[in-house]
C-alpha cells in the first residue's frame, strides 16, 4: 500500500444540476443520477482553510468537467459559473488521504476531444443496442 501525494475532492450533483441535465438524459441516466460521485485529485493540504483554497483553485475545472459529461455545447452551460453556483449545484467532500491499494504503477491519461468523442459514440452504440 502506498499513500499518494494528492488529496481528493468528491462531488455529487444537487437538484439544480439534476434539473439542468434533464434535457440530455437517456433512459439509463434517469435511474441513477445523483447517486454517483466524481473524484478529483488535488494538491495536498494541511488544514480546512487550505482545502477550501484548493477548491477555489479547482472548482472551475471540476465544474467544466461535470457539465461536459452532459453537454458538449458550452453555449448551453450556465453563465457565470461562480464558486457559489458550484456549491449550489454540487455537494462537496474532501479526502485528505488517498491510498493506493493497487499493484500496478499509476498512470495518467490525457482526455482529449477525440478520445471523448470516441467514448461517447461507443456509449451511444451500446445504449442503442
Amino acid at each position: 500500500m502506498a499513500v499518494l501525494n494528492r488529496c481528493a475532492i468528491a462531488v455529487a450533483p444537487r437538484q439544480p444540476m439534476v434539473d439542468w441535465t434533464r434535457p440530455f438524459w437517456t433512459r439509463e441516466d434517469m435511474e441513477g443520477l445523483g447517486e454517483d460521485h466524481s473524484l478529483y485529485l488535488i494538491p495536498t493540504y494541511d488544514s480546512e482553510q487550505e482545502a477550501e483554497d484548493r477548491l477555489l483553485d479547482s472548482y472551475g475545472q471540476i465544474f467544466a468537467a461535470e457539465l461536459d459529461l452532459w453537454c458538449r455545447d458550452r453555449s448551453r452551460w450556465p453563465q457565470p459559473r461562480s464558486l457559489e453556483l458550484f456549491k449550489a449545484w454540487f455537494s462537496v467532500r474532501f479526502f485528505p488521504l488517498v491510498e493506493d491499494l493497487g499493484q500496478e504503477p499509476l498512470r495518467a491519461y490525457v482526455l482529449d476531444d477525440a478520445f471523448i468523442e470516441d467514448t461517447l459514440k461507443d456509449a451511444l452504440r451500446e445504449a442503442m443496442g
